[in-house]
């Protein structure tokens, strides 16, 4: 019977121990900022479409469809900034002909108002290759170049997102053709 009654106590308070410990770690979870909210769910994947014209008239009709893919990391410690990397594959319109441009590189986002606000600035910088830098009247002057951009991008649902950017591209002087591309860009996407 002493042993009986020592099993039946140890049983209810190992039920009593992990009823308690399952309620602190939902107080735990209820807790979390919603930076680490965001981080334990599965949203550090973004997939979006970018459609830019240049900012400036140019010779001919010029106009960028980008496809890309982003990758968030861990927020710099005790600050908002959070890094990701870029993947990107675009067609480059120039009048009547087309060419694709492959880029790589960082990004960043910077959430305005706080880790629950909306808005948030972002900004890239990428080295593209380019499979074709001659359009006959518009030259880039050869394959590499690098783009800036900077802008905002706005949270539609939890996990769609609109944004806007200003971008420039050029080939820093390497070739013996630079002209810069500035465009003015938006965009759509999902976290995943």
């Amino acid at each position: 019977m002493r042993t009986l009654f020592i099993i039946l106590f140890a049983l209810t308070s190992s039920s009593a121990f992990s009823n308690e410990y399952s309620s602190e770690t939902q107080t735990q979870n209820f807790d979390l900022s919603f930076d680490d909210r965001i981080s334990n769910m599965l949203l550090k994947n973004t997939i979006g479409l970018r459609y830019g014209t240049p900012s400036k008239k140019q010779i001919l009709p010029i106009n960028t469809k980008e496809f890309y893919y982003q990758r968030r990391m861990e927020p710099f410690s005790g600050t908002l900034l959070t890094p990701l990397m870029e993947l990107s594959v675009s067609q480059l319109n120039v009048g009547e002909e087309k060419g694709y441009v492959y880029g790589f590189g960082p990004a960043i986002h910077i959430p305005i108002g706080g880790s629950s606000g909306k808005l948030n600035f972002t900004a890239h910088g990428k080295v593209h290759y380019l499979t074709r830098s001659d359009y006959g009247r518009k030259r880039y002057g050869g394959p590499v170049h690098w783009t800036y951009a900077f802008g905002l991008k706005t949270k539609l649902t939890v996990n769609t997102f609109a944004s806007y950017v200003w971008q420039h591209m050029s080939n820093g002087d390497v070739y013996e053709y630079n002209p810069a591309l500035e465009t003015h860009t938006i965009s759509l996407g999902i976290h995943f």
